[in-house]
C-alpha cells in the first residue's frame, strides 16, 4: 500500500487528534504502566551508541538485547531472541554484518529485514525471526526512529482505520506498521514537537488495548460527526463540498452502484457523475438535476426527500464502516465490565449507525447490549448508548416490546468534556441492579379521538396524509387494524424502526391541521404515537392498534379509491414500452390464459423481468401493484419461505405463512380480480422442494382443488385467478434444468434480442446519436454471430437489447457505452469464453 494511501486512511478525519488527546489523559492515570519501555530502550540505546559491532562482540551484544527483553509485557517472544543468540554464536561474522546492515538507514527497511531473514533461514529453516524481533532490534538501536511491533496492535489499527491490506511477509508487515507510525508522527509533530517514534508506538498500543481510550475516543468521534451531520441538514452547499472531497476512486466506485437506477438513486448517480467530472457541485446544480429527473415521472418522487436525505448516503459512504467500528469498540467494552461477569451477551448486535433510519439518514446513532437469553433487543433490558448532536445518553433501557417499555435509568450529558470512561462504566454497572417500580409509570394516556368524518377529511388531504403514510396504514387495516412493529415491518419488508419517524411526522401534521390537544410527558415533550394509535401489551409484546375511528375512515377511503387511484395500463402501453410485436403479445397472453403458468426464457438482456411485470399490468388493465408479487428463487430458497414453515419471531419460533400462501389467500378473497405471481430466475431453485404439495395445485385443471397442508393441517388451494410467470436465463449453464413434471405444467416462451426498428426509434428518442446506434448494432451483430455459431454456446447465450435501452440523464453517450462495454459486456463474454480469451479479445477489438 502506498504511503499516500496510508496517509489518506489515517488522516481523513480528526480521529488521531481525538484519540491522542485521550491517550495523554490516560497516561496521567494509575492504570497506565508502560513507562518500562522507555527505561529499557534508553539503556540499550546508550549501550549501542557508537559501538562498532564486530565478530568479537556480537554474541555479547545479542545476549545483552536478550537479557533486556522484559519477562512480562515483553517486546518479543523469548524464542526469537534465543534463536538469534544461537545464530550469532554459530556465525558471529555473518550476524555482525547483518546487524550493521539492519541499522543502516540508507537502505530500504524491507530490504534490510529480508536479507537478515534469508540468512537466518539458510542457517536454520526453523529459526524464529518475526516482525516483533526486528521491531525490538531496531528500537534497541534507536527508539526515536523505529517503533516496537506487536501483531495484535497492527491488526487493531488496520481495523480501526479501515485499512484492508492483509498480513503478509515479516518485512512487509513491519514496513506497513512503520509507515503508519511515521505518518502519525508527522501529523502530530506540529502540535507536540517533542514526540518520537516510541511515543507513537506507545500511543498505538494503549489506544488499541485499553478500553478507556477506545471508548472515550469513539464517543467523541461519534459526537463530533453527529454535530456535523446535523449542521448539514441546514447547509446542503457545505454537505456537497464535503462529498466532493471524498477520493475520486470511491466516488467512481459508488457511482456504479446507482448506474441504471431510477428516481432518487438516478439523482445520486448524476450528482456523483458531475462531481467526478467537475470536482464540485452547487445547490443550484443539484436543483437542476432534481428537476430533470423528477419530470420523467407522473408522481412526485421527491415528496419525502430533502436535499439532506438525497445527499446523506453519498456523504456517509466513506464513514459508515468507521462509525460501525467505533460503535463496536464501545459495545465490546461494555461486555467486559467486571460487574457483568457471568452474563452472556449477544455479540455484534445492535449497532445502529447514523443510517439506521432506513435510507434517509440522521444525526443520531445508537447501540444496545443485551443478553443471549432474549431473542431480540426489543424485548430485552439493554445497556444502551445513544449519541446525537445535542447529547450523549447511556445506561439501562427496556426495549419497546418489553413490559417495562421505555423504563430505565439513563445518564444524559450535553458536552464531551463531561464524558469520562470511569463514570460511564460506573453508571452501566449500577444499571444492572436497577429494578423498575411498575410498568404503568411509563405508558402515556390516550388522547381523545376525532370523528370518522374528520379523519376522512384529513386522509383525503394529501398534504397531511402522504402516499407513503397510506402504504403502512393500509397494511395495518389489512392486518385487522393492529400489529406489532415487527409484524408490520415483516409484512412490508421493512426494518422495524422504519415507521418511527413517519408516524411522528404524520402525527405532527394531524395536530397542525386540527384543534386536538396533544398529550404531554412529564418533561413537557409531546406524545405523538397515540395521536394515531392505541396500544396494549399482548404476551409481553406491545401491539399498535389504529384508533377505531381512524381505522373505519381508512376502510371507507380504501373502498372509495380502489377503482380510481390506479393508472390505466393497456395492451397499447405494453407494445410501446416492450420490444415485442402484436402477434407475439397475443401468443403469450393466450398461452397464459390457457395454461395459467408460463416461463419467459431467453439470453441475458432481453428484458424478461421487465416484460413480466408489464405483461401483468396489461392484462389487468391497470398498474395495480397489490395484485402483482415478485420473488427471486435461489439455491437456498425453501418451502418455508414460499409456502409455510416455522420461523423465528419474538417468542422463539412460530408457524408463519410464506409469500405465495399469503398471495393465494389474497386472491381467494377477490375472485373477480386476476393476480400475477412472478418468479424471477425460476430455474435457480429446487422447485419440487419449494412448491411441496402445491406441485399438483398449480396445474390448470387442478386450480380451486384443495389439499391438506403438511404443517398446519388446514385446507388450501391455488385459485384459478392466480397466474404464474417465471423467468429463466438460458445462458445460466451452471444450473440444472427444470424437473420434467414441472416443465409440463408451464408453457415456455422464448424471448430474443430485439435490435429492431422499434429499438432504434426508442434509442434515438432517448437522445442517443444515430452514429452510436449504428455502432451498437454492428457490435452486437459481431458478438451474437460468434456466440450463436459457437459449438459450446448457441443463440441461448446471445447479448440482449436491454443492455442498451436507457441512458442516464445528462450522461455523455460515449461514457455510457464504454461503461456498459467494460463493466457488463466484457465480463459476460469472459464468462462465456472462459477457456478461450483470444476470442474475447477479438470480439472487443475495434468496437
Amino acid at each position: 500500500m502506498k504511503r499516500s494511501l496510508f496517509k489518506k486512511a489515517l488522516l481523513k478525519d480528526n480521529y488521531i487528534d481525538i484519540s491522542f488527546r485521550w491517550y495523554l489523559d490516560f497516561k496521567k492515570t494509575t492504570t497506565y504502566d508502560e513507562s518500562y519501555k522507555l527505561e529499557i530502550l534508553s539503556r540499550v540505546n546508550e549501550f549501542l551508541a557508537g559501538l562498532e559491532i564486530t565478530e568479537f562482540n556480537v554474541v555479547d551484544i545479542v545476549k545483552k538485547i536478550q537479557k533486556e527483553n522484559p519477562p512480562s509485557g515483553s517486546f518479543v517472544h523469548w524464542s526469537n531472541t534465543s534463536d538469534l543468540v544461537k545464530f550469532a554464536d554459530a556465525r558471529p561474522t555473518e550476524v555482525a554484518e547483518l546487524l550493521n546492515q539492519l541499522f543502516d538507514a540508507d537502505v530500504q527497511i524491507m530490504e534490510r529485514i529480508e536479507n537478515f531473514r534469508e540468512a537466518g533461514k539458510e542457517f536454520d529453516p526453523k529459526i524464529s525471526l518475526g516482525a516483533p524481533l526486528f521491531g525490538y532490534l531496531l528500537a534497541a538501536y534507536n527508539y526515536k526512529l523505529y517503533p516496537l511491533y506487536k501483531e495484535e496492535v497492527f491488526k487493531d489499527l488496520k481495523k480501526s482505520f479501515g485499512i484492508e491490506e492483509k498480513l503478509s511477509s515479516v518485512q512487509a508487515n513491519y514496513n506497513m506498521y512503520f509507515t503508519m507510525c511515521e505518518v502519525t508522527l508527522e501529523s502530530l509533530k506540529d502540535k507536540y514537537p517533542l514526540l518520537n517514534m516510541l511515543d507513537i508506538q506507545d500511543y498505538f498500543f494503549c489506544s488499541t488495548q485499553f478500553d478507556e481510550i477506545k471508548v472515550e475516543s469513539a464517543v467523541e468521534y461519534l459526537f463530533n460527526l453527529a454535530k456535523k451531520i446535523h449542521y448539514f441538514k441546514g447547509h446542503p452547499e457545505e454537505m456537497l463540498d464535503s462529498i466532493s472531497k471524498i477520493s475520486p476512486e470511491m466516488l467512481s466506485a459508488y457511482r456504479e452502484k446507482y448506474r441504471n437506477e431510477e428516481k432518487v438513486k438516478q439523482i445520486r448517480f448524476i450528482v456523483l457523475d458531475k462531481l467526478i467530472e467537475k470536482g464540485s457541485l452547487s445547490v443550484s446544480d443539484l436543483e437542476d438535476i432534481k428537476e430533470r429527473v423528477s419530470v420523467k415521472y407522473d408522481t412526485n418522487i421527491l415528496k419525502s426527500w430533502t436535499n439532506f436525505t438525497i445527499l446523506f448516503e453519498l456523504f456517509y459512504m466513506d464513514k459508515k464502516l468507521k462509525v460501525k467500528e467505533e460503535q463496536r469498540k464501545i459495545h465490546e467494552a461494555i461486555q467486559r465490565f467486571e460487574a457483568f461477569n457471568g452474563l452472556k451477551f449477544v455479540e455484534g448486535k445492535v449497532l445502529n449507525g447514523f443510517n439506521w433510519n432506513q435510507h434517509f439518514g440522521g444525526s443520531e446513532c445508537w447501540l444496545a447490549v443485551y443478553e443471549e437469553k432474549y431473542s431480540s433487543h426489543r424485548i430485552a433490558p439493554q445497556f444502551f448508548v445513544s449519541i446525537d448532536e445535542e447529547k450523549i445518553r447511556y445506561g439501562l433501557l427496556h426495549g419497546d416490546q418489553h413490559p417495562q417499555r421505555g423504563v430505565g435509568t439513563i445518564k444524559k450529558i450535553l458536552n464531551i468534556e463531561e464524558f469520562n470512561f470511569d463514570r460511564f462504566k460506573k453508571k452501566m454497572e449500577e444499571a444492572v441492579k436497577f429494578e423498575p417500580d411498575t410498568v404503568a409509570q411509563n405508558l402515556e394516556e390516550y388522547i381523545p379521538e376525532t370523528s370518522i368524518d374528520n379523519w376522512l377529511e384529513l386522509i383525503r388531504n394529501d398534504e397531511v396524509f402522504l402516499e407513503s403514510d397510506l402504504v403502512y396504514l393500509k397494511k395495518m387495516v389489512e392486518l385487522g387494524g393492529e400489529a406489532s412493529a415487527t409484524q408490520l415491518a415483516f409484512a412490508l419488508d421493512r426494518h422495524h424502526s422504519f415507521f418511527n419517524m413517519p408516524v411522528v411526522q404524520l402525527a405532527k401534521r394531524v395536530l397542525e391541521a386540527t384543534d386536538i390537544q396533544p398529550n404531554l410527558r412529564d418533561n413537557g415533550n409531546i406524545v405523538y404515537w397515540n395521536v394515531l394509535f392505541e396500544g396494549e401489551y399482548d404476551n409481553q409484546f406491545f401491539v399498535w392498534k389504529l384508533k377505531p375511528n381512524l381505522k373505519e375512515a381508512l376502510e371507507i377511503f380504501i373502498e372509495e379509491k380502489i377503482d380510481i387511484e390506479l393508472p390505466i395500463y393497456s395492451k397499447e402501453d405494453f407494445l410501446i414500452e416492450v420490444f415485442i410485436d402484436n402477434e407475439n403479445y397475443d401468443t403469450i397472453t393466450n398461452l397464459l390464459h390457457y395454461k395459467k403458468n408460463i416461463i419467459l426464457q431467453g439470453p441475458p438482456g432481453v428484458g424478461k423481468t421487465f416484460v413480466s411485470k408489464r405483461l401483468a399490468y396489461s392484462l389487468m388493465g391497470e398498474r395495480d401493484e397489490s395484485r402483482v408479487e415478485m420473488v427471486q428463487f435461489h439455491q437456498n430458497y425453501s418451502y418455508e419461505d414460499f409456502v409455510m414453515g416455522f420461523r423465528p419471531d419474538e417468542n422463539g419460533f412460530s408457524l408463519q405463512n410464506g409469500i405465495f400462501y399469503d398471495f393465494c389467500e389474497k386472491a381467494l378473497e377477490n375472485p373477480e380480480k386476476d393476480y400475477y405471481f412472478i418468479i424471477d430466475e425460476i430455474n435457480r431453485g429446487n422447485l419440487s422442494k419449494i412448491f411441496g404439495e402445491l406441485f399438483m395445485l398449480i396445474e390448470r385443471d387442478k386450480r380451486d382443488d384443495f389439499v391438506t397442508m403438511g404443517y398446519s393441517k388446514k385446507q388450501f388451494t391455488v385459485p384459478s385467478n392466480v397466474y404464474l410467470i417465471g423467468t429463466m436465463n438460458t445462458a445460466d449453464r451452471s444450473l440444472a434444468q427444470l424437473d420434467v413434471a414441472l416443465r409440463r405444467r408451464f408453457a415456455f416462451v422464448s424471448l430474443e434480442p430485439s435490435f429492431n426498428e422499434k429499438w432504434k426509434l426508442a434509442m434515438l428518442k432517448e437522445g442517443v446519436s444515430s452514429e452510436l446506434v449504428v455502432r451498437i448494432l454492428n457490435a452486437v451483430e459481431k458478438w451474437n454471430e460468434e456466440i450463436s455459431s459457437d459449438f459450446q454456446l448457441g443463440s441461448g447465450y446471445d447479448i440482449g437489447h436491454s443492455f442498451f435501452t436507457s441512458i442516464p440523464e445528462g450522461m455523455n453517450e460515449t461514457i455510457w457505452f464504454n461503461g456498459i462495454l467494460q463493466y457488463e459486456i466484457q465480463p459476460l463474454l469472459e464468462e462465456y469464453f472462459f477457456d478461450r480469451p483470444e476470442i474475447v479479445n477479438s470480439l472487443l477489438e475495434g468496437i
